[in-house]
């Protein structure tokens, strides 16, 4: 769907606003690359580029489709990688700290493969507004001020797939803990709006490992 073109958000949303955030550097690492779509477009940016995802398809379809000179695939978590020891420059992450059950964790590791001093450019649904587009903000058993898992068809602007997905909302005030407790200082927030909804749906962070 976002290589059909179908997916205006990725394409014309998310990719557009991560990417004016980056800087040539050395080492670039795409956490929960998913299948590569946005490492491989990111990639010109650096020398050595790596793509994260626990997904073993979605890495197969990386490297069939979005394989480049001086960039690799790992299949597994960000918190696996971290054993590997290896350290970045700069850290992209679309989508995908909505993906992790404990995002604590998450952030850690991520900061734990960046260099001290480097930036962690990352998207989320927006916090308070996502719900409001998905449709659940009004369920009686949501409350914003709780962490939980959300479970709905996939779905772009105009489409909708059977396919299940399973992301977690969390609020604002748990992100910007986590963020505090992983030494990742925020330097700059943007509120993106995506075509057919409004108000704000996704949320661009960038932070500085400290």
């Amino acid at each position: 769907q976002v290589n059909s073109g179908k997916d205006h958000s990725a394409n014309f949303v998310l990719a557009p606003a991560i990417l004016n955030e980056v800087s040539k550097v050395k080492s670039i690492v795409d956490i929960g690359c998913g299948t590569g779509w946005l490492t491989k477009r990111v990639a010109k940016y650096s020398d050595f580029l790596v793509g994260i995802d626990p997904s073993k398809e979605s890495i197969a379809i990386g490297r069939a489709r979005h394989s480049a000179e001086g960039i690799s695939y790992y299949e597994g978590s960000v918190e696996s990688y971290v054993q590997s020891g290896k350290k970045f420059e700069l850290a992209i992450s679309n989508m995908a700290a909505s993906s992790a059950p404990d995002i604590n964790t998450f952030l850690m590791a991520s900061r734990e493969i960046l260099v001290k001093g480097s930036y962690f450019i990352f998207t989320i649904p927006h916090p308070f507004f996502w719900s409001v587009y998905w449709g659940y903000s009004s369920h009686p058993s949501f409350r914003y001020e709780k962490s939980c898992a959300i479970e709905a068809e996939f779905k772009i602007q105009g489409e909708t797939s059977s396919i299940l997905t399973t992301h977690f909302h969390h609020p604002l005030e748990q992100y910007f803990k986590a963020l505090t407790s992983s030494r990742l200082d925020v330097v700059s927030i943007r509120e993106l709006i995506g075509r057919g909804f409004d108000l704000p749906r996704f949320m661009l962070i960038k932070c500085r490992a400290i």
